[in-house]
């Protein structure tokens, strides 16, 4: 059962003023085969006199439920379907409690429990998140009805506690048991950020301006948090000191601590106080230089929505991209501050605005800010967390701040913090609290560009005369362009730097050889180049002057890639002419690994082997060159484990190390894996490597190796283990990633239907499963049998919608790129 918005909006018209206080009982969580918890739940609140209402509670058995002092029958409260505990006959004050037994998980969608490979210690964690809470103790879920949360924890012995408010008691203190851990109240924050992480956590902590500041992860890994805890601490203490200066509003949370935990759904998620990131952001053995600057961006982007989503958040879910665009976009510009060294909004640029790009072609696109009413229950809202809540979004408020002005955009925000503090609002308060400060038609801005799906392209024409540049579509854009003019040696030369206001008239430009519009990445448009700059960057790419601008250049080739505009066969000349020459570390590492998606998902399976061999060329050639930049080499090395057809190759980095050094743990893992995909992965090797790395990371890519081998049983079996019940949504994963071999379609081609088949019903476990099971699907160019057999299974109306979201975007984007090739 779906919450939907007309029940949650009568729900908040009857009830208010709530407060948690919740007893988790988890001592039993360490017994091997550890299925169940208990979960207490007492819940103050005022209602109408009268009134009806329910609180959420999925998935339980065993329920008792008091009311107000009175007992009653679960068998009548809680409703057949199992997910809401019925409270009739409400007063002005209520007080609701609800003791239930609720399952562990392994999908990260509820109270996940991990057993460690590498040590056996279990760990626990409910991270938050959408419909997360319901699945872990009886509550009001739904993100308006903010309320205090006070925790007590009966943990296993030995175990630490860490959740959204600093611990007050801990195990030995006063007359609690020997686990049990009390924690304060927090201030008013929203179901869906609540956190708890239990486990035998290796922690760091300091204090910084004032405040307890933490890293943890598991005891396992921490050599590995040692290792990055300078880079990570560094990170965090320079981001806090950034929001500390733009935003008036100080951080309302007691303490900041960072968990990296196992069975994450998200890369990170922002629960107040108790950030959590998925463990693969602590790598075993080495941290390279390119996740360590992802990492950056997720630190930062989470630390902003404590101001953005946590101190202020939204009152339904329509406004989710209020949450995630205002982070994302906050992540680079500050990620970048605190990691510097790289253009953080270039990075962007190349990499994740490529997906609101992609996301905005499709029919399944809608509008960044849809209205409450497009968002009629939560397994909509849901499918909205997507790149247009992200990437576009983060885009257009860009655009915004460009447009505004970067000091007015931030008054604007420090008014909208400070009207709602601890409260929530919607997309009209933030447009008012803007339009306070300035006198542009932000709410004419926000119409055009918030509430509308699609975007603008930016067309250079030349006729006679010196260049123009037109807008198609119907949206103000403040764009930079940039004019080169050819020099000597084939050398490229700043003619000029244009800022210009673009509506419905032309624009005429100063005369270039090539001119290049959103030079800066400053709008969200797609790029229309004339033929002369076409002629010019084909042959210059690599010596356009100015990074970021080059940089545009790469991410518009690679677009154009995955549209099938540019052909897998056009798109590897360009990059084995200009990558082993250019500059920016982001480009390398950007155009290696997209270069490489767009050439699987596009190209023609009998093209495929000879463009691999090509792009591990390039791979080498950069080795063989005297860069010394982490991250070319990094991307290099991973470039030809990714693409190399030869094994021996391979099997020589295993041993000695690649032309550059030794391979990181990762790496080594890549190379295990390909080794599998040809054949050529003996048993003993895999022995040796999990010899080397028993870690959860090494089991998971264990599976995949043993998945990737190019025998019809050991596919066969990967689906069969895919599809079975209890397999974890990490498993999910690494089993696909071995499974689809995309120059071995002989071996998988006949396996994609009954994957289908399988997928749905894994789907049926609960959303963010569903997500994983979508992203498990083949990734390479589908033969007309497959599209036939996906288009018959989104006929079926019990699909779980985000996979049917999923599968639908599939089917479009191997269509139109199918299409566009013929």
């Amino acid at each position: 059962m779906s919450l939907s918005l007309v029940d949650a909006r009568t729900r908040a018209q009857i009830v208010s003023e709530v407060a948690y206080e919740i007893h988790l009982d988890l001592r039993d969580a360490t017994d091997p085969g550890a299925g169940e918890f208990t979960a207490t739940t007492r819940v103050t609140f005022a209602a109408t006199p009268g009134a009806v209402s329910f609180l959420d509670l999925q998935h339980a058995r065993e329920v008792s439920v008091e009311l107000n002092g009175r007992p009653l029958d679960p068998a009548v409260v809680h409703d057949v379907a199992g997910e809401r505990v019925q409270l009739p006959d409400l007063e002005a004050e209520n007080t609701a409690v609800v003791t239930a037994r609720l399952p562990y998980v392994t999908d990260g969608d509820g109270l996940n429990r991990f057993e460690d490979p590498a040590d056996e210690a279990v760990y626990l964690g409910a991270y938050g998140g959408m419909d997360v809470a319901r699945r872990v103790f009886a509550c009001f879920d739904q993100p308006d009805l903010k309320a205090s949360f006070t925790l007590q924890v009966e943990a296993p012995t030995g175990a630490t506690v860490i959740t959204n408010a600093p611990a007050e008691r801990r195990p030995g203190a006063e007359d609690d048991g020997p686990g049990t851990w009390v924690f304060g109240t927090t201030p008013p924050i929203s179901t869906y950020l609540f956190a708890v992480c239990v486990g035998p956590w290796a922690s760091r902590t300091w204090e910084h301006a004032g405040l307890e500041m933490g890293w943890h992860c598991r005891a396992s890994q921490a050599e590995d948090l040692d290792r990055d805890l300078p880079g990570l601490r560094s990170v965090t203490e320079r981001a806090y000191d950034h929001y500390a200066r733009i935003f008036t509003e100080p951080y309302a949370f007691g303490a900041y601590h960072q968990d990296f935990v196992p069975g994450h759904n998200w890369g990170a998620m922002e629960t107040p106080g108790c950030v959590t990131f998925r463990d693969e952001l602590l790598p075993t053995g080495s941290t390279d230089e390119a996740l360590a600057r992802g990492r950056a961006m997720t630190i930062a982007h989470e630390m902003a929505h404590m101001w953005f989503g946590d101190l202020v958040t939204f009152r339904w879910w329509e406004d989710t991209w209020l949450n995630e665009s205002f982070a994302d976009y906050m992540g680079f510009v500050v990620g970048g501050v605190a990691l510097p060294g790289e253009n953080a909004l270039a990075e962007f640029d190349i990499s994740r605005k490529a997906g609101g790009y992609a996301a905005d072609l499709r029919p399944s696109t809608h509008p960044v800010a849809p209205r409450p009413e497009d968002v009629p229950d939560v397994d909509s809202a849901f499918n909205n967390f997507d790149a247009i809540s992200y990437a576009k979004g983060n885009s257009c408020l860009r655009q915004l701040a460009f447009w505004l002005g970067e000091e007015t955009f931030l008054a604007g925000v420090n008014a909208h913090l400070g009207a709602h503090r601890f409260g929530t609002a919607t997309l009209q308060d933030f447009v008012a609290s803007l339009q306070g400060v300035t006198d542009r038609d932000v709410a004419g801005w926000v119409e055009a560009w918030l509430r509308s799906t699609g975007h603008d392209t930016l067309v250079v024409e030349r006729s006679e005369g010196p260049p123009v540049l037109h807008r198609e579509g119907m949206r103000p854009h403040r764009v930079r362009v940039r004019g080169y003019l050819s020099g000597e040696a084939g050398r490229l030369d700043p003619a000029w730097e244009q800022v210009v206001d673009l509506a419905d008239e032309p624009v005429t430009l100063s005369e270039a050889d090539l001119v290049v519009p959103n030079a800066t990445g400053d709008t969200f448009a797609r790029v229309v180049l004339d033929d002369r700059s076409r002629t010019v960057l084909g042959g210059a790419l690599s010596r356009i002057p100015d990074e970021h601008t080059r940089v545009i250049a790469w991410a518009t080739l690679l677009d154009e890639a995955v549209r099938a505009e540019l052909a897998p066969a056009d798109l590897v000349p360009l990059i084995e002419e200009h990558l082993p020459a250019e500059e920016a570390a982001v480009a390398v590492t950007h155009v290696l690994a997209r270069g490489l998606l767009a050439v699987t998902a596009v190209g023609l399976p009998e093209e495929l082997p000879g463009l691999y061999d090509r792009l591990a060329t390039v791979g080498l050639q950069l080795l063989a060159g005297d860069d010394e930049r982490p991250a070319v080499v990094q991307s290099a090395v991973s470039a030809v484990l990714a693409t190399s057809h030869d094994a021996e190759l391979l099997g020589r980095w295993l041993s000695d190390g690649s032309a550059r050094g030794s391979l990181t743990q990762a790496q080594r893992w890549q190379a295990v894996i390909r080794l599998a995909e040809l054949d050529a992965l003996p048993e003993d090797l895999l022995a040796a490597e999990l010899e080397r790395d028993g870690s959860s990371v090494g089991r998971l890519a264990e599976l995949s190796a043993r998945a990737a081998r190019p025998d019809p049983a050991a596919k066969r079996d990967a689906l069969e283990h895919l599809a079975a019940e209890g397999t974890s949504n990490r498993e999910i994963t690494a089993l696909a990633r071995g499974l689809w071999d995309p120059e071995r379609r002989d071996l998988v081609d006949g396996l994609v239907g009954d994957f289908l088949t399988a997928g749905a019903q894994v789907a049926r476990r609960g959303q963010a499963i569903g997500l994983v099971v979508g992203r498990a699907t083949p990734a390479f160019r589908w033969t007309p049998q497959q599209l036939a057999d996906l288009r018959s299974t989104l006929t079926d109306e019990s699909l779980p919608p985000v996979l049917a979201r999923t599968w639908a975007d599939i089917l479009h984007d191997q269509t139109r790129t199918q299409s566009a090739q013929r």
